[in-house]
């Protein structure tokens, strides 16, 4: 039987990112995709201009009706935007028993709007992150939720103690916003050993909808049954092809190439 995932973020009109990019993602993994709209956003390849909140209960409707009639493999959170949809998100999450959740930790966006508001944040580490089964924060992201500057190595290791602490199963800190000018390495911490994914930085401005493409990569590889170290070694070479073959679309960071390989089953 073929797999599911539901993406939970917001939507984005250009196509690069939110529900857009990860419905495309899914559909390149061979995995059914289905979308629950947190927010509309008003954004193009410059940027976030405007975000629109759904209504919470709206949001919880919308996961009620799918998890009453179609099994869900995967649950991908992205943009949340406000406390009240985080609550609703964490309520369902709880209702409907969806355990297998890879949470990206939408908090910005490129150009600095915040996606997520600012008195939402202490809601989402006490009801989103200990409902993670992996949690995918880049730099920024995981310095915002833990209040630790990231400088060295032995930062990284320590940032990703402390987001394991706070109950996800698995951490996945990126590293596209690290200093290596040649490099990006990503590290995954199980609890008690890291992981370390390190690929050469491709120089692109195309960068636009990363973050919700890895994650949901991640997630259709969960989805298919890999291991979490096998989902994210598969994820991450995707993600890099994907960027290597990003399209010039728009006239800021256009987006990646979501169908860059053909066979991903």
């Amino acid at each position: 039987m073929v797999k599911t995932a539901l993406t939970v973020a917001g939507s984005d009109p250009s196509g690069g990112a939110g529900i857009q990019a990860d419905l495309k993602v899914f559909s390149a993994f061979n995995v059914y995709g289905m979308a629950v709209i947190t927010s509309l956003t008003i954004q193009n390849t410059q940027g976030v201009i405007y975000t629109y909140p759904i209504p919470a209960n709206v949001v919880f409707d919308q996961i009620k009706a799918l998890a009453e009639d179609i099994s869900i493999d995967v649950l991908k959170l992205g943009m949340l935007q406000n406390a009240e949809i985080v609550e609703s998100v964490a309520l369902a999450i709880k209702k409907f028993n969806l355990n297998l959740n890879v949470v990206d930790t939408v908090i910005k966006s490129k150009n600095d709007k915040n996606l997520l508001d600012k008195d939402a944040i202490e809601v989402f580490k006490k009801l989103i992150i200990p409902n993670s089964y992996i949690l995918t924060p880049n730099i920024p992201e995981a310095q915002e939720l833990t209040q630790i500057t990231i400088e060295t190595q032995q930062d990284l290791e320590k940032v990703c103690k402390e987001l394991y602490s706070m109950g996800s199963r698995y951490v996945l800190l990126k590293g596209g916003h690290g200093k290596d000018e040649d490099y990006v390495v990503d590290v995954l911490y199980d609890g008690e050993s890291f992981t370390y994914f390190k690929y050469q930085k491709v120089k692109t401005q195309n960068t636009h909808g990363t973050g919700c493409t890895y994650a949901s990569a991640i997630a259709s590889c969960l989805a298919k049954g890999y291991d979490v170290k096998k989902a994210v070694s598969i994820a991450k070479a995707y993600i890099n092809g994907a960027i290597i073959n990003s399209l010039q679309i728009g006239r800021g960071k256009g987006p990646l190439n979501h169908f860059w390989i053909s066979d991903l089953h």
